[in-house]
């Protein structure tokens, strides 16, 4: 069966070759941010069929393709959104609390990884200070291979040291000008952020892309620890990721298991939960549209 946006039914052509399915729709029905479509497949006694490539196709040669869920399930077009930021083994999120380098350092190799279709390989890092047996080796030495990160003088990472503003921000624009160019307004206008400091040309192009704005009093405080919300308000503006608050709103006990993070007015709120959760999504003219 094929749905559109709408939840209307729409009747399509059907071929079958090798286990996959190619649906042709009729005219008038887009592939498009507004022309999205649900599929579900079943076999002749009504059981749900997973794992099922399909193809749509539209009157202008446009297509899109997927696999169905394992509830027989697919809307195509549709992105996944994956989670790059979890939780502590207490059940908490702990939004004010700070971020270690190493943290910092994971987000930054699982959304590499995730735009380059790459697994992060189990590898050593090369920074003196980083045991090869934590968790934290291989996406540091990851980050390192893309020059994201360099580390100190001394050949050390200080892997569980907190992360600073600057730091961070610093990391921000290096993984960003991995896949795009950053822009520059020449001056950042902080109070507290002067040419000499190590960090102004990351903090400057920061803010003239929109990804911090500082504090009311005109400063930015590089030297002070960022904080987990933070984090991931700042990540989700890089990335171009925006919660569907709609949906969260309907599926809270499903995409919030926080202990922490109960209530919505918090600011960064909808944000940590477009962060913890992977997600399929529809980028509609309106924005992101939570499809499951």
């Amino acid at each position: 069966t094929v749905t559109d946006k709408d939840g209307k039914p729409v009747t399509v052509s059907k071929t079958e070759k090798d286990g996959s399915l190619t649906l042709t729709l009729p005219s008038g029905k887009l592939i498009d941010a507004d022309g999205y479509y649900t599929i579900v497949v079943k076999d002749s006694k009504g059981n749900v069929k997973p794992d099922i490539d399909v193809t749509v196709k539209d009157k202008k040669n446009t297509e899109a393709n997927g696999k169905t869920d394992a509830d027989g399930k697919l809307v195509i077009p549709s992105t996944v959104h994956n989670a790059y930021v979890y939780g502590y083994e207490d059940g908490e999120f702990k939004p004010e609390g700070n971020m270690t380098r190493a943290e910092a350092a994971a987000i930054f190799a699982r959304n590499i990884a995730e735009r380059k279709g790459e697994v992060i390989p189990d590898k050593k890092s090369k920074f003196t200070d980083v045991n090869s047996k934590l968790w934290y080796s291989s996406p540091i030495a990851y980050l390192a291979k893309y020059e994201v990160i360099s580390g100190y003088s001394d050949g050390t990472f200080k892997p569980e040291e907190q992360i600073t503003r600057a730091e961070f921000v610093s990391m921000v624009t290096r993984f960003y000008d991995l896949f795009n160019t950053v822009s520059s307004s020449g001056k950042n206008g902080f109070t507290d952020v002067a040419k000499s400091h190590w960090a102004y040309k990351y903090i400057n192009s920061a803010a003239s892309m929109n990804w911090i704005a500082g504090y009311a009093d005109g400063t930015f405080r590089p030297d002070n620890n960022i904080k987990r919300a933070e984090v991931v308000a700042i990540v989700n503006r890089v990335t171009d990721r925006a919660a569907d608050k709609d949906y969260i709103n309907k599926n809270l006990s499903a995409v919030n298991s926080f202990t922490d993070l109960k209530d919505k007015t918090y600011w960064a709120f909808y944000d940590i939960i477009e962060a913890a959760n992977t997600h399929n999504l529809v980028n509609t003219v309106s924005g992101e549209m939570w499809v499951k």
